[in-house]
């Protein structure tokens, strides 16, 4: 199946977990919900202002600073406050990829699923931004606390893809640190095959994690690891470019199983040492055992 069916995405909302978000850090969000901050006392304590961010309450615009920077700024306040969780999805063509039970790109939908009706259920806002073959290669969905608001997002999940684009890892973490709310849990769920082997990207991640709570899952096939013997296999990166890959040669898949082995050697490294979590499922997973093993694993560490 190249696409997730939506019903089966919908219905997704009716799976129970026994744990809440994986959250780690106090809630920025401005409206009342279900996560609290380590503040007390009564009624909205200011705290301190940042940048407006699509989607955020106009009626906590700081017009005095607005006013003197000539860019609009948000009050944040001390308080019971909601979770906002970000589901950063990518919609690359190497996600619709799959050699067991399912494609990438499938799993990635279905996880996405989970955790925004998981949000929902916990009265959070949920936004999501793919990037990818999607409109103009990034596109952003407003945060929402509705079943309504969030189908439309699982609605294009579902859709065969109308653009061709190829967005890196770098530019879609780039994006998101220019549009994540301070203290959101942000789910980035890609396959990271093209995950860069220099710096280029800890520096985004560094900034990133230093203000929200961030979760790295990646989704994977085997075939992503080693290839079979299989003879000659012709390839195609859907724009008219092909190669053919002789599967036969040792070396050849030698070379292959390596570069999987630095790929994951490199994102493990990263993810320790900014100390992101790093949840690994395949296609071949039972996304509704594994995520939540995964998670419910996240979510003890994190309340040692």
């Amino acid at each position: 199946m190249l696409y997730p069916d939506f019903n089966d995405l919908v219905a997704l909302k009716d799976l129970k977990w026994d744990f809440a978000q994986a959250s780690y850090r106090a809630s920025h969000a401005l409206a009342l919900g279900g996560q609290h901050s380590p503040f007390r006392g009564q009624g909205p304590e200011f705290d301190s202002v940042r940048k407006y961010v699509p989607g955020d309450d106009i009626r906590n615009i700081d017009w005095r600073v607005t006013a003197r920077t000539n860019s609009p700024h948000l009050k944040i306040f001390k308080e019971e406050r909601e979770r906002h969780v970000l589901l950063c999805v990518d919609m690359n063509s190497a996600m619709r990829f799959g050699t067991r039970k399912t494609f990438k790109s499938v799993q990635a939908a279905h996880i996405a699923s989970i955790l925004g009706w998981r949000g929902i259920a916990n009265q959070d806002r949920i936004s999501a931004c793919l990037f990818g073959d999607v409109r103009n290669g990034i596109e952003y969905f407003p945060p929402t606390r509705t079943k309504r608001s969030f189908s439309k997002l699982l609605k294009r999940l579902s859709e065969p893809m109308s653009e061709q684009h190829e967005i890196s890892l770098q530019n879609a973490f780039q994006h998101i640190s220019q549009i994540a709310h301070t203290g959101s849990l942000i789910y980035f769920i890609s396959d990271f095959m093209g995950f860069p082997q220099d710096c280029s990207l800890e520096s985004n991640l560094n900034r990133l994690t230093k203000r929200c709570d961030v979760v790295l899952i990646s989704v994977n096939d085997q075939a992503d690891k080693s290839i079979y013997p299989v003879g000659a296999l012709c390839f195609s990166s859907g724009k008219d470019q092909k190669i053919l890959i002789d599967t036969n040669s040792f070396s050849g898949r030698t070379a292959y199983e390596r570069q999987w082995i630095v790929n994951r050697q490199k994102l493990s490294e990263t993810s320790s040492r900014l100390k992101i979590p790093l949840i690994e499922l395949t296609t071949e997973s039972d996304i509704r055992r594994d995520l939540a093993l995964g998670l419910k694993s996240l979510f003890r560490r994190k309340s040692l």
